[in-house]
């Protein structure tokens, strides 16, 4: 039997506890679309437009492990003035993830983005957002500059950590809740030096990009980048599968 890597298997793994929380008949339809639905370079084409008309900037997450596929994406969106951001090289939940499997995790997506794009990212969103110390420790040797998740570890001094505002759109949205009272209740806490982390994936599947639209109309969010550097309303836009068996 051929070797499955370790990486591959908390992949898996971080899913399957996904769908063990349960659900109703409707969340178990959205997270397989969620899991099934390919973002096109037309859908970032769209998003990026969306931002670019409201003076809004963005950042873009990414898996080394499909970063070939958005090769051309990842360096439009650089050009266009949007930041690219590391998800993993896998989407690997990182809590309780070792140094030596969180290196590779991101070492490996670092390299992807780069071999694909032609860019290098300076921040890390964590999948599920929780980090480990050794995801720290190993971020911190990498050279990133920010972490887009929630630690009771020792944050390096060399890195800026930034917990995103929760509830965000896709938990509010899986719960139940209409895109108006989703975006009502964001609305609500929308403001400087908060962070929010989008999945416009699910907000096409919910019917919810009107009112997506709407909120970067008037909040005009900025890349996590130029928050950490100049403040403001931050964005993490994450449009990727979270499970890809292949």
């Amino acid at each position: 039997m051929d070797e499955i890597s370790e990486l591959r298997q908390r992949e898996v793994e971080t899913y399957f506890n996904v769908i063990a929380r349960g659900g109703s008949d409707r969340l178990i339809r959205a997270r397989s679309f969620h899991n099934l639905g390919e973002y096109t370079a037309d859908d970032f084409d769209q998003v990026a437009t969306l931002l670019d008309d409201a003076d809004a900037s963005g950042s873009f997450a990414f898996l080394g492990r499909d970063a070939a596929r958005y090769g051309n994406v990842i360096s439009r969106l650089a050009d266009a003035g949007h930041e690219i951001v590391l998800h993993g090289h896998r989407h690997v939940a990182c809590g309780d993830l070792p140094y030596e499997t969180a290196h590779q995790n991101l070492s490996l997506g670092i390299e992807a983005i780069e071999d694909a794009g032609g860019v290098t990212p300076a921040g890390f969103f964590s999948p599920l957002q929780d980090l480990s110390q050794g995801t720290l420790d190993a971020a911190d040797e990498l050279g990133l500059e920010w972490l887009l998740g929630k630690t009771d570890g020792d944050v390096p001094a060399g890195i800026t950590l930034i917990e995103p505002q929760n509830p965000y759109d896709l938990v509010l949205l899986n719960r139940g809740e209409s895109p108006g009272e989703t975006f009502e209740e964001l609305d609500a806490v929308t403001e400087p030096g908060a962070a929010f982390l989008f999945h416009p994936n699910m907000l096409e599947y919910y019917d919810a990009l009107a009112e997506f639209e709407t909120w970067v109309d008037e909040t005009e969010p900025v890349s996590i980048e130029s928050y950490v550097d100049d403040g403001g309303v931050g964005i993490v836009l994450d449009a990727m599968r979270p499970l890809r068996i292949e």
